[in-house]
C-alpha cells in the first residue's frame, strides 16, 4: 500500500498563484493524500480558490495566524501522513512528484526525501538546482542547506516542529534538526518542485531577515559543531558583512540621515565591507 503523504499550503494573499499550487498537487492523483490549507486571513481570491477546491482539500482554515512558521505548524498538526511536507502558495510539485517519493519511503527509516529543483518565473522558463555533496550535516551548516525546500519530504514527527521566531530560514533550521535527530537524506533521480521566482516573493524582499536569521542560526548551533567552528566563525563574519552592506545600502535610498552612523558602525565591525564580494 502507498503510504499517506500530507501535505500542509500556508498561503496569505497569493490569490493568483494559489491554483496553480493546489492543482499541481490535486493532479498527481496521488490515492493517499492528505492535503491540507493553512491561509493567514488573505484579503485577495485565495479564499475563493480554496473554496473552489475545497472537496479535494482534506483540512482548510483562514484566520489571522503569526507567521509562516506558526501556519506550517497548525498544519503539521492535522497531518497524519507517514510522510510530510509543505508547499509555499506561490510554489509547485512536478508530475509524479508523489508516487516517486513513495517509491523510496521506508517505513522503517527516519528519512528526508528530496531532489534536484527547477526554479524559474514558470514551468516555461526554468533552470534546475541541484542537490550539493558531500550530504553531511556540516556541509549542510556550511553551505546554508543542501538542497531546496520545494519538493522535499520528512517522515512524520510530531515532536519535531517549526521554530516560529524563525521567518526566512524556517525551513533551513528544521531540516538541520532533522539531521541531527538522524534522519538520512534520500535523493530522488529528477526534480521533485519548482520554486517561483517573482518581485513578491519574500526571498527577493527581505534579505536583511535572511542574514540576521542566519547569524542567529549560527551563532546558537556553532557549540554542537567544534570541528568546523572556524569555519562557522567565518561565515558567521561573512553574514555580517553582508547584513551591513544591505543595511547601508537601505538607509542611502530611505534615510539619509542615518547612513553615516550606519556606515561608521560597518567601518568599525570590518572595513572590508566596502570590498564587494568578500
Amino acid at each position: 500500500m502507498l503510504p499517506k503523504i500530507s501535505i500542509v499550503v500556508p498561503s496569505y494573499n497569493q490569490g493568483k498563484y494559489l491554483e496553480d499550487t493546489l492543482l499541481s498537487i490535486i493532479k498527481q492523483d496521488y490515492p493517499n493524500l492528505q492535503l491540507i490549507v493553512i491561509d493567514g486571513g488573505s484579503t485577495d481570491q485565495s479564499l475563493a480558490v480554496i473554496q473552489k477546491y475545497e472537496h479535494q482539500i482534506n483540512y482548510w482554515v483562514s484566520e489571522k495566524d503569526k507567521g509562516q512558521s506558526h501556519a506550517i505548524n497548525k498544519g503539521l498538526l492535522k497531518a497524519d501522513g507517514e510522510l510530510v511536507s509543505f508547499l509555499n502558495s506561490d510554489d509547485l510539485l512536478t508530475p509524479n512528484a508523489l508516487f516517486e517519493v513513495a517509491k523510496l519511503y521506508s517505513k522503517d527509516k527516519k528519512q528526508i526525501i528530496t531532489a534536484a529543483w527547477l526554479e524559474g518565473t514558470d514551468l516555461n522558463n526554468t533552470i534546475t538546482r541541484e542537490v550539493l555533496s558531500p550530504l553531511t550535516i556540516e556541509n549542510f551548516i556550511l553551505k546554508v542547506g543542501l538542497f531546496g525546500q520545494p519538493g522535499t519530504f520528512w517522515t512524520n514527527n510530531k515532536q519535531l516542529c517549526f521554530d516560529e521566531d524563525y521567518h526566512f530560514c524556517l525551513d533551513f533550521e528544521f531540516f538541520y534538526r532533522l539531521l541531527r535527530h538522524g534522519y538520512e537524506m534520500v535523493i530522488a533521480k529528477t526534480p521533485l518542485g519548482f520554486f517561483r521566482a517573482h518581485p513578491d516573493a519574500k526571498t527577493a524582499l527581505k534579505q536583511d531577515i535572511k542574514f540576521k536569521e542566519i547569524i542567529k542560526f549560527l551563532e546558537t548551533n556553532i557549540k554542537f559543531h567544534q570541528n568546523i567552528s572556524s569555519s562557522i566563525l567565518a561565515l558567521t563574519a561573512r553574514s555580517k558583512r553582508s547584513l551591513y552592506r544591505l543595511e547601508l545600502l537601505k538607509s542611502w535610498n530611505h534615510n539619509k540621515l542615518n547612513f553615516c552612523a550606519t556606515l561608521w558602525s560597518a567601518l568599525k565591525y570590518d572595513p572590508r565591507i566596502l570590498i564587494r564580494g568578500i
